[in-house]
């Protein structure tokens, strides 16, 4: 009896310390998002030289910052720890698409262009899988920032995970990606063409009805009328 109350405590500790990281991971992601508000008052994008890291201690194993040097080129120039371990090495001047899979690094590229040019806050739902079929799922917060010459060319942002990291490097593919607008405040949702892919995938024979193929219809273009998925977040009035 004493063995297995043992053993159920030992049960216990883990799901303890499983649900107190996640939320660990959480709150660094709302501690770097609120601090950055906070830098911004009424201003469109704080300034990198407003960063104070004592001021974000609990996102610091988390958070990095980023520097556009050229479209397209968009490296970290400081990263806590725990990007570190996913990459199974120092990124420190390593480009942040180094963490995305090939499948969804195009789009990804794309879509950070826009954190500088809008500019805009971005926040990935991600998800990796190790040879081994490991699942580690994460979020990606990327806040743009200006530098001394005014021009918005850096980013504070926090990228945490949920899972054991386990073999490095790990790269992860985009599910999902939410936008805020700092022009006009609109919030939008996409979710990726491949996820939607998969979605979308008919049920194996035996196990759903006959698929029946789409014929384009009067008024639309040949091969039917192509559609992007966003969904608005925008509170109604």
């Amino acid at each position: 009896m004493t063995q297995q109350h043992s053993q159920t405590s030992h049960g216990a500790e883990i799901v303890s310390l499983w649900q107190h990281q996640a939320k660990r991971d959480i709150s660094a992601l709302s501690e770097m998002r609120s601090y950055w508000e906070s830098l911004r008052g009424g201003r469109l994008v704080p300034l990198r030289s407003e960063i104070d890291p004592r001021e974000i201690t609990g996102a610091l194993e988390y958070g990095f910052i980023l520097e556009r040097l050229q479209p397209g080129a968009i490296r970290f120039r400081l990263a806590g720890m725990h990007l570190n371990d996913l990459m199974g090495m120092e990124v420190r001047g390593m480009p942040l698409r180094s963490f995305i899979s090939p499948s969804s690094r195009a789009r990804f590229s794309a879509m950070l262009e826009r954190v500088f040019t809008q500019p805009e806050i971005h926040e990935y739902i991600m998800i990796s899988e190790d040879t081994n079929g490991s699942l580690l799922r994460a979020r990606l917060l990327i806040l743009p920032l200006k530098s001394d010459g005014g021009k918005v060319d850096r980013a504070i942002g926090c990228f945490t995970t949920e899972g054991v990291v386990g073999l490095a490097p790990r790269r992860f593919r985009v599910q999902e990606t939410r936008v805020t607008s700092l022009i006009n405040g609109e919030q939008t949702r996409e979710v990726s063409p491949e996820e939607q892919h998969v979605k979308d995938t008919p049920l194996a024979s035996g196990f759903g009805e006959t698929q029946q193929p789409f014929t384009a219809q009067a008024g639309c273009p040949e091969g039917g009328p192509h559609l992007r998925l966003v969904v608005s977040d925008t509170p109604q009035d």
